[in-house]
């Protein structure tokens, strides 16, 4: 069996916007909302610190999603989005294109501006991060160049969110793909992830979506065997009376590393 998940499989299993219905309406209830704003706030920390700026961007695994980049925008004007199933591609093609049926991403937009301070408003939030992004293309983690064909300038920054615990079905391919990601950033660049910890699962529908377990301790060992050093590293445990059902994670992880 492959160390990665296989593409078909995965799409077959993801229902992208069955996805973004579940867990991305902020204040909904669901297992997302402490997930969301601990991710946000982290991301608008770091931006908002000026230690992480430049003017690339990649981000690694987007589609169907945007709130991770919510305020990178605010610091690179040329972002790189990516996606690896066609599904996830429609999805944030939606998005893109301002069409009446992409998903509504408001009350996301509307908590980022809130934390950055931001007197902009919600759409004049999204209109700024869609002028920002640059170029929109295939990813695979398991290549040693993740956008081959392509041949993309390194990155000043690349963000990946929830995205190689899914990917990757074993520790080992989990390494393999951030020696991958490496590839794509400059020396001394700047990687900033966020996922679960501790989760084998979180269900879309009736689907069983497969998430490969971290801890902190792997997360330690593994960025720093992959060339990267790490700058942070900041966990949130799972709330004592939280009752979801809908995923086993034990909590929330985010990474700021930079390259050797």
């Amino acid at each position: 069996m492959s160390d990665f998940t296989n593409t078909s499989e995965y799409e077959e299993q993801f229902d992208p916007r069955l996805y973004l219905e579940t867990y991305f309406h902020l204040g909904s209830g669901s297992l997302a909302d402490d997930f969301i704003r601990f991710v946000l706030e982290n991301f608008n920390k770091t931006f908002k610190s000026g230690a992480v700026k430049g003017s690339t961007l990649i981000d690694i695994g987007t589609a169907p999603s945007i709130y991770q980049l919510l305020s990178a925008c605010e610091n690179f004007d040329d972002i790189t989005v990516t996606w690896h199933t066609n599904r996830e591609l429609r999805e944030l093609q939606k998005w893109l294109k301002n069409e009446p049926d992409a998903f509504d991403w408001s009350s996301i937009v509307k908590h980022v501006c809130e934390i950055e301070g931001n007197s902009a408003s919600q759409k004049e939030k999204e209109e700024k991060l869609r002028g920002k992004i640059k170029q929109v293309l295939m990813c695979d983690v398991s290549k040693c160049n993740p956008l081959a064909p392509h041949q993309a300038p390194k990155a000043d920054c690349l963000v990946t969110t929830v995205c190689l615990e899914a990917a990757c079905k074993s520790y080992e391919s989990y390494g393999t793909a951030l020696k991958n990601l490496s590839n794509l950033i400059k020396p001394k660049g700047h990687l900033l992830m966020a996922g679960d910890l501790g989760a084998n699962y979180y269900e879309v529908g009736s689907n069983k979506v497969f998430s490969l377990p971290v801890n902190e301790k792997f997360l330690k060992n593994v960025i720093s065997e992959s060339g990267y050093e790490i700058i942070q590293l900041v966990a949130f445990g799972k709330p004592e009376d939280a009752a979801f059902d809908t995923s086993d994670y034990e909590g929330f992880y985010f990474v700021h590393a930079q390259k050797k």
